[in-house]
C-alpha cells in the first residue's frame, strides 16, 4: 500500500484556514485506501479521461460480431459469383474495394473513447467513490480521472492536460455553453485559500477560457468565495464532491 506520506501535496494553503472540522483523519484514509485496492477501483480510475479502449466494460460487441458476419460471407461470395461471370456488368475492382472499406470500418464500434462508454457505465464507475476519505486516498492523478468523471456526467467533453504544458490546470471541459473551460483539481486536506482562486481566475484570463472550476477534498475560505463572486470560477469542495456522488451515482 502507498504510504500516507505521498498523498498529499505540500504546497500551502495560500492563508486558508487549516482542516476542515469535517476532514477524516489519516487512518481513516489508509483504510479507505486499502479497501479501493482490494475492490480493484484503483485500477478501474487508472485509465484516462477521453483515452481510447475496446467496447466498454460489462458490454457484448454485438454490432462488431454481426459486422465480421457479413463481411465473411458477404463479400466472398459476391466476389466469386462476379469471378464466374454472374456480374459482368460490375467493375472487376468494386467488390475488392468495398470489402475493404468494410473490413476498415469494423473498427467503428470496437475502438471507442471513454466519452463514447454507455452513461451507465460512467455512472458505476463514478459511483465507487463515495466518501470524503475515499477521495483523499486517491493518488492525485486518480482524484483527475475521478473529476474528469463527474465532468462527463454533467454534460461536458473532457480533456486531460497532464501531457502538456498546463500552468496548473489538470482538465480541459467543453460543452453547448462553453468553449472552453479550465478545471484545477486540489486533493487537499486543508482550506484553499483566496490567493490560490486568484492564481486560478488569473489563469482563466491568460488562457482566454469561457469558465474555470476549483475542485478541491478540502474547504474553501470564505474569503475566496467572496472574491470569487461575480466572476466566471466555480468553488466545489470536498462535501460539494461528497453532494455530486451522492446524487450521480
Amino acid at each position: 500500500m502507498i504510504g500516507l506520506a505521498s498523498f498529499f501535496s505540500a504546497e500551502p494553503d495560500r492563508q486558508g484556514l487549516g482542516e476542515p472540522e469535517w476532514m477524516p483523519s489519516l487512518e481513516v484514509v489508509a483504510r479507505a485506501r486499502a479497501n479501493l485496492e482490494r475492490r480493484g477501483i484503483v485500477r478501474c480510475l487508472s485509465r484516462r479521461v477521453g483515452g481510447p479502449q475496446w467496447v466498454a466494460p460489462g458490454e457484448t460487441p454485438w454490432l462488431w460480431w454481426g459486422a465480421a458476419a457479413l463481411w465473411i460471407v458477404l463479400w466472398p461470395g459476391l466476389i466469386a459469383w462476379k469471378a464466374g461471370g454472374e456480374l459482368a456488368w460490375l467493375p472487376w475492382w468494386l467488390p475488392a474495394i468495398l470489402a475493404m472499406v468494410h473490413m476498415l470500418g469494423l473498427a467503428a464500434p470496437v475502438w471507442i473513447s471513454e466519452r463514447a462508454a454507455t452513461r451507465e457505465d460512467l455512472r458505476r464507475r463514478f459511483g465507487r467513490i463515495r466518501t470524503i476519505a475515499e477521495m483523499l486516498a486517491l493518488e492525485p492523478s486518480e482524484f483527475e480521472s475521478w473529476t474528469g468523471m463527474l465532468f462527463q456526467l454533467l454534460g461536458y467533453r473532457v480533456e486531460n492536460t497532464q501531457d502538456v504544458a498546463d500552468h496548473g490546470i489538470d482538465l480541459v471541459v467543453r460543452n453547448a455553453q462553453t468553449r472552453y473551460g479550465l478545471v484545477q483539481c486540489k486533493r487537499y486536506r486543508g482550506t484553499v485559500g483566496e490567493p490560490v482562486v486568484r492564481d486560478l481566475f488569473g489563469t482563466l484570463v491568460h488562457e482566454n477560457a469561457d469558465r474555470s472550476w476549483l475542485v478541491t477534498t478540502g474547504g474553501i475560505s470564505r474569503q475566496a468565495h467572496q472574491w470569487s463572486t461575480g466572476k466566471p470560477i466555480e468553488l466545489w469542495d470536498g462535501q460539494r464532491l461528497v453532494d455530486f456522488a451522492r446524487r450521480l451515482r
